[in-house]
This record gives C-alpha cells, structure tokens and sequence, in this order.
C-alpha cells in the first residue's frame, strides 16, 4: 500500500513539473518584444556593399533626415570610430575635447603609415553633418543597465549629389530617464530618437526647421479637387498626395510626418495617416 502511494505521488509531482514549465514556456512565449527587438523593427540597418571603385553603397535602410546642429561625423574610410555625440534633455552635446584631440591625433598616424614621407600636420577629419542631409542607422546598441542607447549612422553625401560620392559615420548616445529602457515601452525612446533622426518618408524632413519659407522654397498650392474627398486613417503619403496633390507646407516633428492644405492638416507616422483636422 505504501509504495502504491510512493508511486502515485510521484506521479503528481512529475505532472506538476511538465505543467509548470509548460507554463513558463507560454509566458516566455507570450513575452512582450524588448526595446531591442522594437527598435529593429522600427529602424532597418543598412546593409554596406562596396562597388568596382571602391566607394561604400547603402543596399538598403531606413531613411533619416538629420534634425540637429552640431553632430560630427568621421569619413566612412577612416579606420577609426567616431567621436559619440551626447542626446539629453532636448540638447544636443558634441564629444569632449579629449576625444576629438584623440581622433586627430590617429588619423595623422594613419596618414604616416600610408604616406611615410609626408611630414604635413594632420587636419582635423570630422565634418558636421547638416539639417537635413539623408542618414541611414547602421547600428543600434542597448544598455539598459545604463539607461543608454547608442546609435550609429551612415550619413549620404551622394545626396547632396557627390561625385564619387562620399559617406560618414557619426554616433549618438542617447541618455534615458533611470528604467525607461526596462519598462519596455519603446514610444518614448523613438520619439527622442526622432528629435535627432526623424524618418525620411518624402523627402521632406528638411523642412524641420519650422521656419517660414520664402517665395522659392514654398510649395505650390494643393489644387482644388474636382469631387468631395475623403482622407482616411491609414492611407499612405502617395496616396494622399494623388487625392488631395502636394501641401502648401511640410513639417516634420520627432517621428510625425504633417502636411498642411489650405483647409486641412494631414498628420503621418511612419508613412501612413494618423490624424485629419
């Protein structure tokens, strides 16, 4: 009678432990994504192939518009990494002096082992990259533990139209409020992301600035459209601009995407329409 109920309970106990850790695989199952894992989802990385001429080709990325003074950015082929500029509180920090010295410092040693006889004091190599000029993440780093994220990009010259063209990369180390980044919501986090490198969806993040255009920047007037039409939640910048024709204006805040008419105000996120006033 004893070992019948020896066996009998270890029967319940093996049953408990397939049910709890059947359990436990559900809950790791059903887990909500880590900033991490929204971040990737929400930014493409671009993928870098180099053509016959030697010059570094973005295959493809999410597009951003650079929305900051101050940001600079070494040559893609320097073999150094950039200086990380610091994001918080709405400000914009460059990298110390040390660090920037440092940089100098190796590209001219760098400069010496490619040319041994060439004595001329290294140049400074940093650039600033302008308000506006197109940008692609290339590398998105999380550190939760230190309330940071640390995100690097690949700046276009090709779209100021450089021939060949020429590519830099900067960093930004983007400083959060002490657990945000273990709370799991990444709507913040991409809305401070966006202060600095808000997505390109038209072309049009170069208007950021919000300043009053003049007379050779501002946008033809939306023509008037021949039958009522219906902007819906959802539909895509071209097809707004198909039914209604280009804004007056373009803004771009954070992440948001606005598009003013003489008689409505038309809000994107991440390419599609959010909000019609």
């Amino acid at each position: 009678m004893r070992q019948t109920t020896q066996k009998a309970l270890k029967i319940l106990s093996w049953s408990a432990v397939a049910v709890l850790s059947s359990s436990l695989a559900a809950a790791q199952d059903s887990a909500a994504p880590s900033i991490a894992e929204q971040l990737q989802a929400q930014y493409k990385l671009a993928k870098l192939t180099r053509d016959a001429s030697g010059n570094v080709v973005i295959s493809e990325g999410t597009a951003l518009a650079i929305q900051k003074d101050g940001l600079k950015a070494l040559p893609f082929a320097n073999p150094l990494n950039p200086c990380a500029s610091t994001y918080a509180d709405g400000r914009l920090k460059a990298a110390g002096f040390g660090c920037q010295a440092a940089r100098q410092l190796g590209t001219g040693l760098f400069q010496k082992l490619l040319n041994p006889g060439n004595d001329q004091p290294a140049s400074d190599p940093s650039v600033n990259l302008a308000v506006g000029q197109r940008a692609y993440p290339a590398k998105i780093a999380v550190d939760a533990q230190h309330d940071t994220i640390k995100f690097s990009v690949l700046a276009c010259d090709p779209c100021n139209a450089g021939d060949p063209p020429t590519y830099y990369k900067a960093a930004v180390d983007f400083r959060f409020p002490k657990g945000l980044l273990a709370s799991g919501d990444a709507s913040q986090v991409e809305d401070t992301i966006g202060q600095v490198f808000s997505i390109d969806s038209g072309g049009d993040a170069a208007q950021a600035q919000d300043a009053p255009a003049g007379p050779a920047q501002a946008a033809s007037p939306a023509p008037a459209p021949a039958e009522p039409v219906s902007i819906q939640q959802g539909q895509t910048i071209a097809e707004v601009e198909q039914a209604l024709g280009k804004p007056v204006k373009a803004l771009t805040v954070a992440t948001k995407v606005i598009y003013i008419y003489p008689d409505m105000k038309i809000t994107f996120r991440n390419g599609k329409v959010t909000d019609v006033q």
